[in-house]
């Protein structure tokens, strides 16, 4: 793929409260762009948060330590942060469904259940550490709200954010 300074990533904003309607329109999603000639993939932030939580060597001194801190969830919230973001868990997960898509006619990432980044990471700065390697589309499932031509604000919660580059649908 020629790079022209433009990654294929499109943000489809919906409001956090129609989180659950997303979910249920999903495969009318995908059977729409099979039906359009591309090959969706998805990658549910969710199950791969829990997948990589359940299995990591350190999740039972994780627990163990949460019991004795003074205040588990904030410490949990550090720990979990810095972690994802140290081990490139998000990033690295992309990257391989990219791969896996490079040479796919039609190929299209879809990322879904964003909602599991809150409060540890934002998708825009998961985004901005692959900036140049997204070789086929990728559609993000976004809960939140449009601001400016490149502003979102995740979940309606968080402050307005400036960073993203990408195209908003919605």
């Amino acid at each position: 793929m020629k790079q022209t300074g433009f990654d294929p990533v499109y943000y489809l904003v919906f409001p956090a409260e129609e989180i659950l309607q997303a979910k249920l329109m999903l495969p009318q999603i995908l059977a729409q762009l099979k039906l359009d000639g591309f090959q969706p993939r998805v990658l549910s932030l969710t199950a791969m948060l829990n997948q990589w939580f359940r299995s990591h060597k350190l999740r039972g001194a994780w627990q163990a330590g949460l019991r004795d801190a003074e205040n588990p969830r904030q410490q949990f919230r550090r720990t979990f942060a810095t972690k994802l973001e140290k081990e490139r868990v998000i990033a690295d997960a992309i990257l391989a469904e990219l791969e896996v898509l490079r040479n796919e006619p039609g190929g299209l990432l879809v990322l879904t259940d964003l909602e599991a980044l809150h409060p540890f990471l934002h998708i825009s700065g998961i985004e901005q550490q692959l900036n140049g390697k997204f070789c086929v589309p990728t559609v993000v499932l976004y809960p939140g709200t449009r601001g400016g031509f490149h502003s979102l604000r995740f979940l309606g919660i968080h402050k307005e954010n400036g960073n993203y580059r990408s195209i908003h649908i919605g």
